[in-house]
Protein backbone atom coordinates (compact mmCIF):
# COMPACT_ATOMS: atom_id res chain seq x y z
CA UNK A 1 0.00 0.00 0.00
CA UNK A 2 1.36 3.44 -0.94
CA UNK A 3 1.84 6.07 1.72
CA UNK A 4 -0.06 9.36 1.34
CA UNK A 5 3.24 11.17 0.70
CA UNK A 6 3.64 9.05 -2.47
CA UNK A 7 -0.02 8.96 -3.51
CA UNK A 8 -0.46 12.75 -3.76
CA UNK A 9 2.56 13.39 -6.07
CA UNK A 10 1.51 10.39 -8.19
CA UNK A 11 -2.02 11.76 -8.61
CA UNK A 12 -0.72 15.26 -9.40
CA UNK A 13 1.57 13.82 -12.06
CA UNK A 14 -1.26 11.78 -13.57
CA UNK A 15 -3.72 14.69 -13.69
CA UNK A 16 -1.13 17.10 -15.11
CA UNK A 17 -0.97 15.21 -18.41
CA UNK A 18 -4.74 14.88 -18.88
CA UNK A 19 -5.88 17.02 -21.81
CA UNK A 20 -8.72 19.05 -20.27
CA UNK A 21 -9.97 22.29 -21.86
CA UNK A 22 -9.61 25.45 -19.73
CA UNK A 23 -12.51 26.20 -17.37
CA UNK A 24 -14.46 29.29 -18.63
CA UNK A 25 -14.34 30.97 -15.21
CA UNK A 26 -15.39 34.44 -16.43
CA UNK A 27 -18.57 33.01 -17.93
CA UNK A 28 -19.19 30.82 -14.89
CA UNK A 29 -18.88 33.71 -12.44
CA UNK A 30 -21.14 35.93 -14.55
CA UNK A 31 -23.83 33.21 -14.56
CA UNK A 32 -23.33 32.60 -10.84
CA UNK A 33 -24.61 36.07 -10.06
CA UNK A 34 -28.12 35.05 -11.19
CA UNK A 35 -28.06 31.30 -10.61
CA UNK A 36 -29.04 31.11 -6.92
CA UNK A 37 -32.26 29.21 -6.09
CA UNK A 38 -35.31 31.44 -5.84
CA UNK A 39 -35.76 30.67 -2.15
CA UNK A 40 -32.18 31.51 -1.15
CA UNK A 41 -30.17 34.67 -0.64
CA UNK A 42 -27.21 34.99 -2.96
CA UNK A 43 -24.19 36.72 -1.45
CA UNK A 44 -21.61 38.54 -3.57
CA UNK A 45 -19.06 36.27 -5.31
CA UNK A 46 -16.22 36.99 -2.92
CA UNK A 47 -16.36 38.38 0.60
CA UNK A 48 -13.91 38.58 3.46
CA UNK A 49 -15.78 38.13 6.73
CA UNK A 50 -14.91 37.56 10.38
CA UNK A 51 -17.26 35.00 11.83
CA UNK A 52 -15.21 31.77 11.72
CA UNK A 53 -13.31 31.49 15.02
CA UNK A 54 -12.98 35.30 15.10
CA UNK A 55 -11.21 35.21 11.70
CA UNK A 56 -12.21 36.60 8.31
CA UNK A 57 -13.55 34.10 5.75
CA UNK A 58 -13.10 34.39 1.99
CA UNK A 59 -16.01 32.96 -0.01
CA UNK A 60 -15.92 32.11 -3.71
CA UNK A 61 -19.06 30.91 -5.47
CA UNK A 62 -19.32 29.05 -8.78
CA UNK A 63 -22.00 26.87 -10.40
CA UNK A 64 -19.75 23.98 -11.40
CA UNK A 65 -17.39 22.08 -9.12
CA UNK A 66 -13.63 22.16 -9.72
CA UNK A 67 -12.38 18.66 -8.92
CA UNK A 68 -9.07 18.90 -7.12
CA UNK A 69 -7.04 16.94 -4.60
CA UNK A 70 -6.59 20.31 -2.87
CA UNK A 71 -10.15 20.05 -1.53
CA UNK A 72 -9.95 19.46 2.22
CA UNK A 73 -13.62 18.63 2.76
CA UNK A 74 -16.88 18.39 0.79
CA UNK A 75 -20.34 18.69 2.30
CA UNK A 76 -23.88 19.07 0.90
CA UNK A 77 -26.43 21.14 2.83
CA UNK A 78 -30.09 21.96 2.24
CA UNK A 79 -29.78 25.71 1.69
CA UNK A 80 -27.50 28.73 1.71
CA UNK A 81 -28.67 29.44 5.26
CA UNK A 82 -27.33 26.02 6.27
CA UNK A 83 -24.12 26.73 4.32
CA UNK A 84 -23.63 29.94 6.31
CA UNK A 85 -23.95 27.95 9.54
CA UNK A 86 -21.29 25.51 8.35
CA UNK A 87 -18.99 28.43 7.60
CA UNK A 88 -19.86 30.13 10.88
CA UNK A 89 -20.83 33.25 8.98
CA UNK A 90 -23.62 35.79 9.48
CA UNK A 91 -24.09 37.78 6.23
CA UNK A 92 -24.04 41.56 6.51
CA UNK A 93 -27.04 43.46 5.14
CA UNK A 94 -27.09 43.93 1.39
CA UNK A 95 -25.40 47.08 0.05
CA UNK A 96 -27.72 49.93 -1.01
CA UNK A 97 -29.04 49.21 -4.48
CA UNK A 98 -27.55 52.29 -6.20
CA UNK A 99 -24.09 51.51 -4.81
CA UNK A 100 -24.34 47.78 -5.53
CA UNK A 101 -25.71 48.35 -9.05
CA UNK A 102 -22.90 50.79 -9.85
CA UNK A 103 -20.27 48.40 -8.54
CA UNK A 104 -21.77 45.48 -10.44
CA UNK A 105 -21.84 47.49 -13.66
CA UNK A 106 -18.22 48.47 -13.15
CA UNK A 107 -17.32 44.80 -12.58
CA UNK A 108 -18.90 43.78 -15.86
CA UNK A 109 -17.18 46.68 -17.63
CA UNK A 110 -13.76 45.75 -16.21
CA UNK A 111 -11.35 44.38 -18.76
CA UNK A 112 -7.90 42.87 -18.56
CA UNK A 113 -5.34 45.59 -17.94
CA UNK A 114 -1.57 45.90 -18.09
CA UNK A 115 0.72 45.86 -15.09
CA UNK A 116 1.68 49.48 -15.71
CA UNK A 117 -1.96 50.58 -15.91
CA UNK A 118 -2.87 48.51 -12.86
CA UNK A 119 -0.35 50.41 -10.70
CA UNK A 120 -2.24 53.64 -11.31
CA UNK A 121 -5.63 52.15 -10.45
CA UNK A 122 -4.96 50.90 -6.91
CA UNK A 123 -4.32 52.72 -3.61
CA UNK A 124 -1.34 50.63 -2.53
CA UNK A 125 2.25 50.15 -3.69
CA UNK A 126 1.86 47.18 -6.03
CA UNK A 127 4.26 44.28 -5.56
CA UNK A 128 3.67 41.94 -8.53
CA UNK A 129 3.73 38.14 -8.11
CA UNK A 130 7.12 36.41 -8.21
CA UNK A 131 8.47 32.89 -7.78
CA UNK A 132 5.70 31.39 -9.90
CA UNK A 133 5.77 27.77 -11.12
CA UNK A 134 7.79 27.55 -14.34
CA UNK A 135 4.78 26.33 -16.34
CA UNK A 136 2.44 29.16 -15.19
CA UNK A 137 1.33 31.61 -17.91
CA UNK A 138 -0.25 34.96 -17.07
CA UNK A 139 -3.69 35.15 -18.69
CA UNK A 140 -4.98 38.48 -17.40
CA UNK A 141 -4.75 41.17 -14.76
CA UNK A 142 -8.15 42.47 -13.68
CA UNK A 143 -9.21 45.43 -11.57
CA UNK A 144 -11.90 44.30 -9.12
CA UNK A 145 -14.37 46.76 -7.53
CA UNK A 146 -14.58 46.60 -3.72
CA UNK A 147 -17.28 47.64 -1.25
CA UNK A 148 -16.75 47.96 2.52
CA UNK A 149 -19.28 47.60 5.32
CA UNK A 150 -18.52 49.29 8.65
CA UNK A 151 -20.02 47.08 11.37
CA UNK A 152 -20.12 49.98 13.86
CA UNK A 153 -21.84 52.60 11.69
CA UNK A 154 -23.62 49.99 9.52
CA UNK A 155 -22.70 51.97 6.42
CA UNK A 156 -21.56 50.64 3.04
CA UNK A 157 -19.02 52.59 0.98
CA UNK A 158 -16.88 52.18 -2.11
CA UNK A 159 -13.31 51.12 -1.30
CA UNK A 160 -9.97 50.91 -3.07
CA UNK A 161 -10.07 48.42 -5.98
CA UNK A 162 -8.28 45.08 -5.81
CA UNK A 163 -6.27 43.29 -8.51
CA UNK A 164 -6.62 39.70 -9.62
CA UNK A 165 -3.74 38.01 -11.46
CA UNK A 166 -4.99 35.00 -13.44
CA UNK A 167 -2.65 32.17 -14.46
CA UNK A 168 -3.05 29.03 -16.56
CA UNK A 169 -1.07 25.81 -16.33
CA UNK A 170 -0.90 22.61 -18.42
CA UNK A 171 -3.64 20.04 -17.93
CA UNK A 172 -6.44 22.61 -17.65
CA UNK A 173 -5.18 23.88 -14.29
CA UNK A 174 -5.50 27.53 -13.30
CA UNK A 175 -4.99 29.71 -10.26
CA UNK A 176 -5.36 33.32 -9.15
CA UNK A 177 -3.40 35.71 -6.96
CA UNK A 178 -5.36 38.52 -5.31
CA UNK A 179 -3.71 41.81 -4.34
CA UNK A 180 -5.58 44.45 -2.37
CA UNK A 181 -4.97 47.29 0.06
CA UNK A 182 -4.15 45.85 3.48
CA UNK A 183 -6.78 46.81 6.04
CA UNK A 184 -6.25 45.55 9.64
CA UNK A 185 -9.90 46.31 10.40
CA UNK A 186 -10.96 43.24 8.41
CA UNK A 187 -9.58 40.95 11.11
CA UNK A 188 -7.20 37.99 10.71
CA UNK A 189 -7.37 36.29 7.28
CA UNK A 190 -9.04 32.90 7.09
CA UNK A 191 -7.02 29.70 6.72
CA UNK A 192 -9.75 28.29 4.45
CA UNK A 193 -12.17 29.30 1.69
CA UNK A 194 -15.46 27.67 0.78
CA UNK A 195 -16.60 27.12 -2.80
CA UNK A 196 -20.37 26.74 -3.20
CA UNK A 197 -22.09 24.82 -5.99
CA UNK A 198 -25.84 25.10 -6.62
CA UNK A 199 -27.48 21.66 -6.58
CA UNK A 200 -30.96 20.40 -7.59
CA UNK A 201 -33.72 21.14 -5.12
CA UNK A 202 -31.98 24.20 -3.70
CA UNK A 203 -29.22 22.19 -2.05
CA UNK A 204 -25.70 23.61 -1.86
CA UNK A 205 -22.43 21.67 -2.14
CA UNK A 206 -19.48 23.17 -0.27
CA UNK A 207 -15.81 22.49 -1.03
CA UNK A 208 -13.31 23.63 1.61
CA UNK A 209 -9.80 24.63 0.45
CA UNK A 210 -6.66 25.93 2.14
CA UNK A 211 -6.16 29.69 1.91
CA UNK A 212 -2.93 31.67 2.33
CA UNK A 213 -2.31 35.39 2.88
CA UNK A 214 0.65 37.66 3.51
CA UNK A 215 1.56 41.32 3.28
CA UNK A 216 3.95 43.24 1.05
CA UNK A 217 4.09 46.70 2.60
CA UNK A 218 0.52 48.04 2.39
CA UNK A 219 -0.53 45.27 -0.02
CA UNK A 220 -2.39 42.18 1.17
CA UNK A 221 -1.66 39.21 -1.11
CA UNK A 222 -3.77 36.05 -0.98
CA UNK A 223 -4.06 32.70 -2.77
CA UNK A 224 -6.13 29.52 -2.55
CA UNK A 225 -4.65 26.05 -3.02
CA UNK A 226 -6.44 25.29 -6.27
CA UNK A 227 -4.36 24.70 -9.40
CA UNK A 228 -1.30 25.33 -7.25
CA UNK A 229 0.04 23.39 -4.27
CA UNK A 230 0.69 24.76 -0.76
CA UNK A 231 4.43 24.23 -1.35
CA UNK A 232 4.26 26.31 -4.54
CA UNK A 233 2.34 29.04 -2.70
CA UNK A 234 5.04 29.07 -0.03
CA UNK A 235 7.66 29.54 -2.76
CA UNK A 236 5.69 32.47 -4.20
CA UNK A 237 5.39 34.11 -0.80
CA UNK A 238 9.14 33.67 -0.20
CA UNK A 239 10.04 35.14 -3.61
CA UNK A 240 7.77 38.13 -2.92
CA UNK A 241 9.38 38.61 0.51
CA UNK A 242 5.94 38.24 2.08
CA UNK A 243 5.43 39.14 5.74
CA UNK A 244 2.93 37.80 8.30
CA UNK A 245 -0.47 39.51 8.35
CA UNK A 246 -0.93 41.63 11.49
CA UNK A 247 -4.63 42.44 11.91
CA UNK A 248 -6.90 43.29 14.81
CA UNK A 249 -8.24 40.15 16.58
CA UNK A 250 -11.82 41.07 15.67
CA UNK A 251 -13.35 42.46 12.51
CA UNK A 252 -14.90 45.91 12.27
CA UNK A 253 -15.02 46.18 8.47
CA UNK A 254 -16.36 43.65 5.95
CA UNK A 255 -14.92 43.72 2.42
CA UNK A 256 -16.69 42.50 -0.69
CA UNK A 257 -14.59 42.01 -3.81
CA UNK A 258 -16.64 41.67 -6.99
CA UNK A 259 -15.26 39.05 -9.35
CA UNK A 260 -15.97 39.14 -13.07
Amino acid sequence: MLAESRIVPALESMFSVVDVPPVPMASILNRAAIAAPANSRRVPPYARLAYIAAAAAALAFAIVPKASIAVIERIVVDSYSAAYRVMGWTPPPSPPKPLADKTSAEAHASEATSLAAARSKVAFALVPPAGLPSDAVLVAIRVMPVLSYDTATRVWSKDSPALQFEYRRPGGRAFEIMAEKDDPRTGPPSKFVYEAQDMPGGKVALAKRAHFAWTNGDQLTSMTADGVTPAEITAIRSAMNGRPVVHHPTETVVKQIYLR
